[in-house]
């Protein structure tokens, strides 16, 4: 049987629902026929162009729908995709771009000056007007094999740079036709897309649909994906029927105020990139029993997307950790110990996985892909290749795989794969840093965060190191808390005691820095907020959100209590602008003025008048 590609089966499913909406995003519906003309189109530009099979060519542009037309138009031409976020600092993206030395390179026209500086001098700059004005959109004759090179993802570096992953293209298909089949989805699914297209899980969102003849739902816009009220609400008006998430952002969602009566419409959702617990799948259960079923999956993105799941049962609550389950059709895996023999029954060992349909390695990079793709220990042939994944587990009684966590200082925030050395070796250039312990750690929901311990050369405000890792780094690998210490604790050996390090918040109470406690009902209101939040006793308005364990995720949280307690909208960047009580309260105070009324100004006067007076002249001020 000849082998049909992925970009094949799109457009299979493309010429029998031409007329179905393949793309629904913000109130603009895209139809399979308007999909296939418009990557056909590109990938007939590019081949006209240029390109020849394996080309490099990266994308930077934000609009999803043309991202998605991008990637299968790529694919179409036999080239290579590298999907850049535009909300990554421009200095990685400079970094990113300068390891794969693109040919040519797509990009939004809003994004012209950052592709015109860190583009390669002999890419080709190519503004989405320009091709999308081509007019040629008869499918290109391109013969696929399924060895072919097909993208490369970035994930974070041991190095201090980012290494990217070279796809295989059968590897993409190989998972699709699994989940399509697994979960017996058909036409008219309607999947949910929350990934950016910096990461490999974004193929699920994409293809899954688009080959099972169902439409790909996209939220109007990232704040909607990061308000977690604003999402469950788009999701239950949409008819969601299947999730792709992270552990982390279902828990979010299984924190909220839901009931029985959401997501009517849902049959699964579908986890990978952390640990899912089992106090999340009881919460879950509790709301909506066994209607939705839950799916745990696991798989490094250097084997394609994922390669192990498992079917939550609702008893699955009273364990101590949810399986990864088993390997999926065309997969195996086995548990190695320190001396290369295969973990005994219950026993804790290396995870290999052993697939034909694992990525190319690492781009440009044969030396560290030789130290994980290893001959097969347990086999004679040369050719059998197996992944050391790193993560460690164990066999249950069962069959089901147990993952254990990680052999090296690798950690997952919200799903994205971190090496905590890359951000050491970032803060250890600033010339501020004598010493330095960047580890993660749980919140009160079990939510990890990043957290930096630093021994100052010199002194230096902690939002100085935020805002100099900001322009390096993507917001997932900037700890949320930065926390000064006169000396890190050591180990008898010399090395830094990693489990004595003391929680963000901890010091303030030994180095007895002042508490203010709240003055104002709004004030007192954000502080219970906060307390709820962030799990600790009290809150004074000068306590930063970040330097007491606050991130991201906890960001809506905050947010979302702050729209029920006061009716109002806070902006994103509110609190990352105003991270105390003091300073929220002055922008709760503005954002109520703003809608305010009669009944409700003198209470806010009331408020303000209670506020220090170098404060209110700061308000009343032109």
């Amino acid at each position: 049987m000849n082998y049909q590609s992925i970009q094949e089966m799109f457009s299979a499913t493309a010429e029998r629902y031409k007329n179905h909406p393949a793309i629904e995003y913000a109130n603009q519906t895209t139809t399979y026929a308007a999909l296939e003309a418009k990557a056909n189109n590109l990938a007939n530009f590019l081949i006209a162009s240029g390109t020849q099979k394996g080309s490099i060519v990266t994308v930077l542009i934000e609009d999803p729908v043309e991202v998605i037309a991008a990637i299968i138009g790529i694919l179409k031409a036999g080239c290579v995709f590298v999907p850049l976020d535009p909300s990554i600092p421009e200095k990685r993206l400079e970094v990113m771009v300068s390891e794969v030395s693109p040919g040519w390179f797509l990009y939004e026209s809003r994004f012209s000056g950052i592709a015109e500086r860190i583009a390669v001098d002999s890419a080709r700059l190519i503004p989405v007007e320009e091709y999308a004005s081509f007019s040629n959109s008869e499918r290109p004759q391109v013969e696929y094999q399924p060895d072919d090179r097909c993208y490369v993802f970035f994930t974070s570096g041991s190095t201090g740079r980012p290494k990217g992953i070279l796809g295989r293209l059968k590897g993409i298909d190989h998972f699709i036709k699994w989940e399509i089949k697994a979960l017996g989805l058909s036409e008219g699914v309607r999947v949910s897309h929350l990934t950016t297209p910096a990461f490999d899980a974004v193929l699920r969102d994409i293809f899954v649909p688009l080959c099972a003849g169902g439409t790909i739902c996209i939220p109007p816009g990232r704040e909607t994906i990061l308000d977690i009220k604003k999402l469950i609400d788009w999701m239950d008006i949409q008819g969601i029927n299947v999730i792709h998430c992270v552990p982390s952002l279902f828990r979010a969602i299984v924190n909220e105020d839901l009931n029985s009566d959401y997501f009517a419409e849902l049959t699964h959702v579908l986890m990978a990139g952390e640990p899912l617990l089992p106090s999340d799948v009881g919460k879950w259960v509790e709301k909506f029993g066994a209607r939705v079923q839950l799916v745990n999956l696991y798989g490094p993105s250097e084997t394609t997307m994922t390669k192990f799941a498992y079917f939550v049962k609702p008893d699955d609550r009273e364990l101590e950790s949810i399986p990864i389950g088993k390997p999926i059709e065309g997969c195996a895996a086995v548990l190695v110990d320190a001396e290369d023999k295969v973990c005994a029954p219950g026993t804790v060992g290396e995870i290999y996985i052993r697939t034909p349909f694992r990525t190319h390695g690492y781009f440009n990079q044969p030396e560290l892909t030789q130290q994980v793709f290893v001959p097969n220990p347990f086999s004679k042939d040369p050719n059998d290749v197996v992944y050391k994944t790193g993560d460690l587990g164990r066999v249950m009684a069962d069959g089901n795989f147990e993952f254990l966590g990680r052999r090296d200082l690798q950690v997952k925030i919200r799903g994205t794969r971190i090496e905590l050395s890359e951000i050491d070796k970032l803060l250890r250039a600033h010339e501020a840093v004598k010493d330095l312990a960047v580890i993660d750690r749980e919140d009160a929901s079990s939510n990890k965060f990043l957290c930096a311990y630093v021994v100052l050369g010199q002194p230096v405000e902690t939002g100085e190191f935020r805002d100099y890792l900001s322009s390096r780094l993507p917001h997932e690998m900037i700890p949320s808390a930065f926390v000064l210490m006169d000396k890190l604790p050591r180990t008898i050996s010399g090395k830094i005691d990693r489990k004595a390090l003391p929680a963000p918040g901890q010091l303030r109470a030994e180095l007895e820095k002042l508490f203010t406690p709240p003055r104002t009902p709004i004030e007192t209101t954000l502080a219970e907020i906060w307390t709820e939040v962030l799990g600790i006793d009290r809150v004074g308005i000068d306590d930063n959100f970040f330097e007491m364990g606050g991130h991201s995720l906890l960001v809506f949280q905050v947010i979302s209590r702050v729209r029920e307690a006061f009716g109002i909208d806070l902006p994103l960047r509110a609190l990352f602008e105003a991270p105390t009580i003091e300073q929220q309260a002055l922008a709760v105070i503005e954002a109520q003025l703003d809608q305010e009324n009669d009944g409700e100004m003198a209470q806010l006067i009331q408020e303000i008048s209670m506020l220090e007076g170098s404060q209110l002249e700061d308000m009343v001020a032109p």
